[in-house]
Protein backbone atom coordinates (compact mmCIF):
# COMPACT_ATOMS: atom_id res chain seq x y z
CA UNK A 1 0.00 0.00 0.00
CA UNK A 2 1.28 3.11 -0.88
CA UNK A 3 -0.17 6.91 0.08
CA UNK A 4 -0.05 9.46 -2.51
CA UNK A 5 -0.49 13.23 -1.21
CA UNK A 6 -0.98 15.76 -3.78
CA UNK A 7 0.77 19.42 -3.23
CA UNK A 8 -0.40 22.34 -4.09
CA UNK A 9 1.71 24.78 -5.43
CA UNK A 10 0.43 28.80 -5.50
CA UNK A 11 1.77 31.07 -8.05
CA UNK A 12 3.41 34.14 -6.86
CA UNK A 13 0.94 37.00 -6.12
CA UNK A 14 2.27 40.41 -9.06
CA UNK A 15 3.44 42.67 -7.04
CA UNK A 16 4.46 46.74 -8.47
CA UNK A 17 5.03 49.53 -6.68
CA UNK A 18 4.61 53.06 -8.51
CA UNK A 19 8.64 54.91 -9.07
CA UNK A 20 8.43 57.67 -6.77
CA UNK A 21 9.83 60.87 -8.02
CA UNK A 22 13.00 62.33 -7.02
CA UNK A 23 12.45 65.04 -4.77
CA UNK A 24 13.99 67.97 -3.14
CA UNK A 25 14.82 67.62 0.61
CA UNK A 26 12.05 70.37 1.66
CA UNK A 27 9.58 68.97 -0.55
CA UNK A 28 7.23 67.50 2.08
CA UNK A 29 6.09 63.68 2.48
CA UNK A 30 5.84 61.77 -0.69
CA UNK A 31 3.00 59.16 -0.46
CA UNK A 32 4.06 55.93 -1.44
CA UNK A 33 1.53 53.25 -3.85
CA UNK A 34 1.64 49.56 -4.66
CA UNK A 35 -0.32 47.23 -6.30
CA UNK A 36 -2.01 45.18 -4.70
CA UNK A 37 -2.27 46.73 -1.97
CA UNK A 38 -2.29 45.91 1.89
CA UNK A 39 1.25 45.80 2.06
CA UNK A 40 4.29 47.16 4.16
CA UNK A 41 6.60 49.88 2.64
CA UNK A 42 10.13 50.09 4.32
CA UNK A 43 13.18 52.26 4.24
CA UNK A 44 15.11 55.33 5.24
CA UNK A 45 12.73 57.90 6.12
CA UNK A 46 9.37 55.77 5.55
CA UNK A 47 6.84 55.56 7.59
CA UNK A 48 3.43 54.03 6.71
CA UNK A 49 2.56 55.38 3.07
CA UNK A 50 5.13 58.24 3.46
CA UNK A 51 8.44 58.93 2.40
CA UNK A 52 9.43 62.36 4.14
CA UNK A 53 13.11 63.50 2.49
CA UNK A 54 14.04 65.76 5.14
CA UNK A 55 14.20 62.88 7.60
CA UNK A 56 16.51 60.53 4.85
CA UNK A 57 18.02 62.70 4.13
CA UNK A 58 20.19 64.09 0.98
CA UNK A 59 20.78 61.19 -1.15
CA UNK A 60 19.65 58.42 -3.32
CA UNK A 61 17.33 56.01 -1.07
CA UNK A 62 15.70 52.53 -2.08
CA UNK A 63 12.13 51.96 -0.27
CA UNK A 64 10.96 48.55 -0.18
CA UNK A 65 7.32 47.02 -0.55
CA UNK A 66 6.76 43.58 1.06
CA UNK A 67 3.53 41.93 -0.05
CA UNK A 68 2.24 38.97 1.59
CA UNK A 69 -0.91 37.10 -0.26
CA UNK A 70 -3.51 34.80 1.18
CA UNK A 71 -1.67 31.87 0.58
CA UNK A 72 1.51 33.30 2.36
CA UNK A 73 3.52 33.81 -0.59
CA UNK A 74 5.58 36.68 -0.73
CA UNK A 75 7.01 39.45 -3.01
CA UNK A 76 9.50 41.76 -2.23
CA UNK A 77 10.05 44.40 -4.38
CA UNK A 78 12.27 48.06 -4.41
CA UNK A 79 12.27 51.23 -5.99
CA UNK A 80 14.96 53.72 -5.59
CA UNK A 81 13.77 57.39 -4.55
CA UNK A 82 16.89 60.41 -4.79
CA UNK A 83 16.36 63.50 -2.51
CA UNK A 84 18.32 66.85 -4.00
CA UNK A 85 19.77 69.17 -1.90
CA UNK A 86 18.97 72.95 -2.03
CA UNK A 87 21.20 75.42 -3.40
CA UNK A 88 23.25 77.41 -1.69
CA UNK A 89 22.24 80.88 -2.52
CA UNK A 90 24.07 84.24 -1.32
CA UNK A 91 23.13 87.86 -1.83
CA UNK A 92 25.76 90.36 -1.73
CA UNK A 93 24.70 92.98 1.58
CA UNK A 94 24.67 96.10 -0.80
CA UNK A 95 25.60 99.62 0.98
CA UNK A 96 23.32 101.78 2.54
CA UNK A 97 22.08 105.19 0.38
CA UNK A 98 20.77 108.06 0.49
CA UNK A 99 17.50 108.89 -1.36
CA UNK A 100 18.97 110.67 -4.23
CA UNK A 101 21.79 107.71 -5.19
CA UNK A 102 21.41 106.30 -8.20
CA UNK A 103 20.65 102.87 -9.03
CA UNK A 104 22.57 100.24 -6.97
CA UNK A 105 23.44 97.17 -8.58
CA UNK A 106 22.53 93.66 -6.97
CA UNK A 107 24.39 90.67 -6.61
CA UNK A 108 23.25 86.79 -6.48
CA UNK A 109 25.20 83.64 -6.60
CA UNK A 110 24.73 81.42 -8.38
CA UNK A 111 23.20 83.62 -11.48
CA UNK A 112 20.36 83.14 -13.01
CA UNK A 113 18.07 83.97 -9.92
CA UNK A 114 15.39 86.41 -9.45
CA UNK A 115 15.58 89.13 -7.43
CA UNK A 116 12.64 90.94 -5.98
CA UNK A 117 11.22 93.54 -3.00
CA UNK A 118 10.11 97.22 -3.00
CA UNK A 119 12.09 99.20 -5.05
CA UNK A 120 13.49 96.79 -7.04
CA UNK A 121 13.43 96.18 -10.93
CA UNK A 122 15.71 93.46 -12.82
CA UNK A 123 18.93 93.47 -10.95
CA UNK A 124 18.95 96.90 -9.67
CA UNK A 125 17.01 98.59 -6.45
CA UNK A 126 16.07 102.32 -6.78
CA UNK A 127 16.85 104.01 -3.80
CA UNK A 128 14.39 106.89 -4.79
CA UNK A 129 11.75 104.56 -3.06
CA UNK A 130 12.24 106.70 -0.05
CA UNK A 131 13.90 106.82 3.12
CA UNK A 132 13.77 103.26 5.41
CA UNK A 133 14.84 99.79 5.44
CA UNK A 134 13.76 97.39 2.61
CA UNK A 135 14.54 93.71 2.34
CA UNK A 136 15.93 92.39 -1.14
CA UNK A 137 15.10 89.10 -1.86
CA UNK A 138 17.58 86.47 -3.84
CA UNK A 139 15.73 83.42 -5.05
CA UNK A 140 17.41 80.92 -7.44
CA UNK A 141 16.21 77.51 -8.40
CA UNK A 142 18.87 74.69 -9.27
CA UNK A 143 18.71 71.95 -12.43
CA UNK A 144 16.93 69.93 -10.36
CA UNK A 145 14.21 71.96 -9.71
CA UNK A 146 15.38 72.65 -6.15
CA UNK A 147 15.09 76.34 -4.87
CA UNK A 148 16.44 78.70 -1.95
CA UNK A 149 16.62 82.71 -1.17
CA UNK A 150 18.47 84.85 0.61
CA UNK A 151 17.80 88.20 1.90
CA UNK A 152 19.80 91.24 2.79
CA UNK A 153 18.68 94.63 4.01
CA UNK A 154 19.28 98.33 2.33
CA UNK A 155 19.09 101.02 4.08
CA UNK A 156 17.84 104.23 2.46
CA UNK A 157 18.61 107.46 4.04
CA UNK A 158 16.74 110.85 3.97
CA UNK A 159 18.75 113.90 2.55
CA UNK A 160 19.17 116.71 4.79
CA UNK A 161 17.59 119.19 5.28
CA UNK A 162 19.66 122.51 4.58
CA UNK A 163 18.98 126.22 5.58
CA UNK A 164 20.72 128.63 3.72
CA UNK A 165 20.37 131.97 5.97
CA UNK A 166 20.20 134.84 3.41
CA UNK A 167 22.83 137.84 3.72
CA UNK A 168 21.81 141.22 3.12
CA UNK A 169 22.73 143.66 0.50
CA UNK A 170 25.61 145.22 0.65
CA UNK A 171 27.62 147.70 -1.36
CA UNK A 172 31.19 146.43 -2.87
CA UNK A 173 32.91 148.48 -0.08
CA UNK A 174 31.75 146.96 3.05
CA UNK A 175 34.00 143.91 3.58
CA UNK A 176 33.47 140.05 4.69
CA UNK A 177 30.16 138.96 5.20
CA UNK A 178 29.95 135.58 7.29
CA UNK A 179 28.00 133.26 5.95
CA UNK A 180 25.65 130.99 7.94
CA UNK A 181 23.50 127.57 7.26
CA UNK A 182 21.87 125.09 9.52
CA UNK A 183 22.70 122.40 10.16
CA UNK A 184 26.63 123.28 10.71
CA UNK A 185 29.70 121.50 8.87
CA UNK A 186 28.73 122.10 5.25
CA UNK A 187 30.72 123.87 2.35
CA UNK A 188 29.85 127.24 0.91
CA UNK A 189 30.66 128.09 -2.44
CA UNK A 190 30.25 130.63 -5.38
CA UNK A 191 31.28 133.51 -6.42
CA UNK A 192 33.46 135.61 -4.38
CA UNK A 193 33.25 133.12 -1.44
Amino acid sequence: NSASQDIEVFSLPTVSMTDPADVCVDEGLVSLSATPSGGTFSGTGVSGTSFDPASAGVGTHIITYDYTDGNGCTVVTTQDIEVFALPVVSLDNPADVCEDAGLVSLVGTPAGGTFSGTGVSGNSFDPSVGAGVYSIIYNYTDANGCSSSATQDIEVFSLPIVILDEPIDICEDNGLITLTATPNGGTFSGTGV
